[in-house]
């Protein structure tokens, strides 16, 4: 298990911002401010404040005016702890927006702004459709295409006569729906391509408690989407018959989950609320489960879900579990990193997450 970052580490937070094709480091003492945000369902950003210097002799500015430093420059931010080198936070991404600020008083600022090479794929797309291949070559094959690695694409079972792309539909929007029909996450992590299950049914990797470690928390749980049971009555368009597949709460259950979720949502409407999804194409029976599967994971996961603030640690990041404890015994347990925000500034290095409890 991972242990938060603690004690003498806290009081010096280092970073250094390279830029990929030159090998250039940006200088320290230029950068005033580092903010990245990580996320599960979107591309993730960053933002590097800059303070500008103008040379009298050349009238350029030091940033501004360099050819190095411009929209789709890819950089790398590396970010942590001077003692621990070894847990230092990473992100590759290109620059996609710069924004200066000029005043009459005191000293021009740069802002570099832009996102992980995830963005990359919202422009592009491939083949039109993929012949008798599963959801993690067609995965493969696009990583490929993009120069990015597939170490992170986990094998799946059911092999497709054909998949095929919605009509002007870019890899990111295509691999994000082939995802979320089985039920997986899809996200890119430095250069490498994750298609996985979630991790959400891991034990926590820290541990949080109340009055300990954390600056606040702020959960809020809601009954108004749970449902007990999701039946899928699809059209098998290969055997050209109708299928139905029916998933309940203990098909989504872990060991770090809520126990008694079936009886919360039931008692949340005085009865077993259950979902029917009909008339949609599958090819396999395996393939309307999955999808039966995925839809009720989708509805319940919202259950519980809230923030916490700590001081900043590189190690937390989206797809990663944590415990939260002492917090009374509904909210406390296992919860899942959905988004986390690293702040590195003049008061310090702070991280905010958004979470949502395992299931």
């Amino acid at each position: 298990m991972a242990a938060l970052i603690s004690g003498t580490d806290i009081y010096a937070p280092v970073f250094t911002v390279k830029l990929v094709e030159t090998g250039v480091r940006l200088s320290r003492d230029s950068i005033t401010g580092i903010e990245i945000n990580e996320y599960l369902e979107n591309p993730s950003m960053f933002k590097v404040s800059l303070n500008e210097s103008l040379d009298y002799n050349t009238q350029e500015f030091k940033w501004l005016d360099n050819d190095s430093i411009t929209p789709g420059t890819e950089i790398i931010i590396y970010f942590g702890y001077a003692s621990s080198p070894g847990k230092l936070g990473l992100i590759r991404g290109r620059i996609k927006a710069l924004s200066p600020g000029f005043l009459s008083t005191g000293i021009p600022t740069l802002n570099l702004e832009g996102y992980d090479l995830s963005h990359d794929l919202q422009k592009t797309e491939g083949e039109l459709g993929y012949d008798n291949m599963t959801s993690s070559n067609v995965a493969q094959e696009i990583a490929r295409e993009n120069s990015l690695t597939c170490d992170g694409i986990e094998t799946t079972r059911i092999t497709h006569e054909r998949i095929e792309r919605n009509s002007n539909e870019k890899d990111f929007a295509f691999l994000k729906r082939l995802s979320n029909e089985i039920g997986h996450e899809f996200f890119i992590r430095d250069k490498t391509v994750y298609f996985r299950e979630p991790r959400d049914n891991e034990d926590g990797k820290i541990t949080f408690e109340f009055r300990k470690n954390f600056i606040s928390f702020n959960p809020r749980m809601t009954t108004a989407n749970l449902v007990n049971e999701v039946r899928v009555t699809a059209w098998n368009e290969n055997d050209r018959e109708s299928i139905s597949e029916t998933a309940v709460i203990s098909d989504i259950q872990s060991s770090v989950g809520i126990l008694d979720l079936d009886s919360i949502a039931e008692q949340s409407q005085n009865k077993k609320i259950k979902v029917r999804l009909e008339g949609r194409v599958v090819r396999s029976r395996e393939e309307a489960r999955a999808l039966a599967i995925s839809e009720l994971r989708r509805r319940n996961r919202g259950f519980i879900e809230g923030s916490l603030e700590c001081i900043g640690d590189p190690q937390l990041k989206p797809g990663m579990t944590v415990n939260i404890n002492k917090v009374g015994n509904r909210f406390s347990g296992t919860y899942y990193i959905t988004k986390a925000r690293h702040v590195i500034g003049d008061s310090g290095y702070k991280t905010s997450l958004d979470v949502r409890r395992s299931l």
